[in-house]
């Protein structure tokens, strides 16, 4: 494979790394490469990334993404910035690959390997890749967030009534997260009046045996309680020409920006949270925002150390870690692979396109592995429902089951909207779903252990076959659970590309060793799943819990739910 700057092109013979000057390009052809793979989050989440288009001229921190690529000829390149580059990546179907920094000089490196998962490796050895694994409590059992089911109307009284409801309908959940209005403005840090006794209560959800989870931002907005004082000690990010703060919008409102590469910030904003965990209680927090687009714009911020358009993000996951070391989850990361943080894929629509939906959630979720992040959780069940738009529909109870029976198969899974809405049938296989994934819990968190490839990774690292290499919709969950899930709507039946050796099918049992199985059985629920026939205890334990599963009970084309639960968003300034 060869790359070009400025027409002069250069082979690669093996690993190697360059200056990129600012304003200068870097071309690869992307057949030359084969099939390629990495940059992390775009609206539309092409895979491998050659099968579409992706431009972004300021690519920076947006969710999950990275300065990584990799392509199937056995090359890994890595840009090493957190500054904003242009990304051209088939543009116009050009076949080009096409990189710019746009401020600053990049550091360029390549590693190349006899084949894809040698050079992945060199990659992530330099990139100090694999932090310590998340605490077990936030994989073994489901998560439920407030966010979906009372988006901006949670209150004392509704935390204890879900409690009660999961107990009730016997969820494996030790882990409940407080979404957005536990405060009355976001950047106060205290709990607001429809909490008068956030200590009691989190200690009344201690004795039911769960763990409390808050949602958390840097941004401190304009008619929040601490702006004044944030801005008059220039503990905010502030402006250039005077002694104001530098604001941005968010969907939140108009905020300023904690500045975290000041000490004395930093401290300010971690005794806060320190405060919520040792004197409420609070044990971790989902942390949101990070992204380059929820700051100041850098033209006329005077920041502390400026880290750069996505350096901001792990300064920020660096508190938390800090803080609470295995027990925080976030949407947003750049150059973070070694953290010890449960990474989440940013909100889901609730819908089945491989624009955000539920195709997105396998495709994204490969890529983002393979760079990385691959101990993650697909957000939320069954995607965002109603909080971008009120009059978007409730997902189907098709929907909803095939989004719970994926999710079952990440490290992590995560009720918002919750299964209880629908109808018993669909609650119990929800139900059902959560407490096979929390009988693999042991064989999920000995793989992340020991892992010397990514926990949840595509075929290719199986075969380097060319047929594995682009194949979008199914995984392997650790070396020896392959994972094919359906992600159409009214499909119940599947073609399955299986990797060498023996497959035991866990529904059936059966034996398969071939390479090719067309029109699997594949019924709502029934998500076929097959075990390295090497692992019976993995064997035995999905085997025994898909029998309280009734394969194909739910009807296509009809929805259960009749509960509502939308507001209203800026859609301009929401992510």
């Amino acid at each position: 494979m060869f790359y070009s700057i400025s027409g002069k092109r250069f082979a690669i013979e093996g690993d190697c790394s360059f200056t990129l000057p600012a304003k200068t390009s870097v071309k690869f052809m992307i057949d030359e490469g084969g099939h390629w793979f990495g940059h992390g989050f775009a609206h539309r989440q092409p895979y491998p990334l050659e099968t579409e288009s992706i431009v972004n001229e300021g690519f920076a921190v947006n969710n999950t993404q990275s300065p990584v690529w990799l392509c199937s000829a056995g090359f890994a390149i890595f840009a090493d910035t957190s500054s904003r580059l242009s990304v051209k990546f088939n543009a116009g179907n050009d076949r080009i690959f096409e990189l710019t920094p746009l401020s600053d000089d990049v550091g360029i490196r390549i590693f190349k390997g006899a084949n894809l998962p040698e050079a992945h490796s060199k990659l992530m050895k330099h990139l100090k890749w694999p932090g310590k694994v998340p605490a077990k409590e936030l994989i073994g059992d489901s998560i439920f967030c407030t966010w979906t089911q009372f988006p901006r109307c949670i209150s004392q009284e509704r935390i204890l009534q879900t409690a009660l409801e999961i107990r009730e309908n016997e969820f494996p959940c030790t882990v409940m997260t407080l979404d957005d209005k536990w405060e009355s403005v976001p950047g106060d840090l205290e709990f607001c009046d429809d909490f008068p006794h956030p200590r009691e209560m989190i200690s009344k959800l201690h004795e039911m045996k769960f763990k409390v989870l808050l949602w958390v931002t840097p941004f401190i907005n304009v008619n929040s309680k601490n702006f004044g004082l944030l801005e008059s000690q220039r503990l905010l990010v502030m402006k250039k020409t005077g002694e104001d703060a530098a604001l941005f919008k968010w969907w939140g409102g108009t905020a300023g920006l904690v500045d975290l590469t000041k000490p004395e910030a930093k401290k300010w904003y971690a005794d806060r949270l320190l405060l919520l965990k040792n004197d409420i209680g609070v044990d971790g927090f989902k942390i949101d925002g990070g992204d380059a687009k929820y700051q100041p714009d850098s033209g006329e911020a005077a920041w502390h150390d400026y880290k750069g358009a996505s350096g901001f993000n792990d300064v920020l996951l660096s508190v938390f870690e800090e803080i609470c070391p295995g027990f925080c989850e976030t949407r947003t990361v750049w150059l973070s692979q070694n953290r010890n943080i449960l990474w989440r894929q940013g909100g889901k629509d609730s819908h089945w396109g491989i624009d955000n939906g539920l195709k997105a959630m396998v495709t994204y979720g490969l890529h983002t592995a393979v760079m990385g992040y691959d101990v993650s959780i697909p957000d939320m069940i069954p995607g965002r429902v109603q909080t971008m738009s009120i009059n978007d529909p409730i997902p189907t109870d098709e929907l909803f089951i095939r989004w719970t029976e994926l999710s079952a198969f990440f490290a992590s899974m995560q009720f918002s909207y919750f299964p209880w809405n629908y109808s018993k049938e669909v609650s119990e296989t929800a139900c059902a779903y959560a407490k096979l994934h929390k009988s693999i819990e042991s064989y999920i968190m000995s793989e992340a252990e020991n892992r010397k490839m990514p926990l949840l990774r595509p075929l290719w690292f199986e075969s380097q076959d060319d047929e594995f290499f682009t194949v979008s919709d199914e995984f392997m969950l650790g070396k020896d659970l392959l994972v094919c899930p359906v992600v159409s709507e009214k499909q119940e039946s599947r073609d399955i590309l299986l990797p060498p050796g023996k497959w035991r099918d866990a529904w059936t049992g059966k034996t398969y060793s071939g390479t090719h199985v067309e029109s699997h059985p594949a019924p709502c629920p029934g998500i076929p799943l097959f075990v390295r026939n090497e692992n019976r205890a993995l064997f035995e334990n999905l085997s025994s819990g898909l029998k309280n599963i009734r394969r194909g009970l739910i009807k296509t084309g009809t929805c259960s739910a009749t509960y509502s639960c939308g507001v209203n968003r800026d859609l301009k300034v929401s992510g």
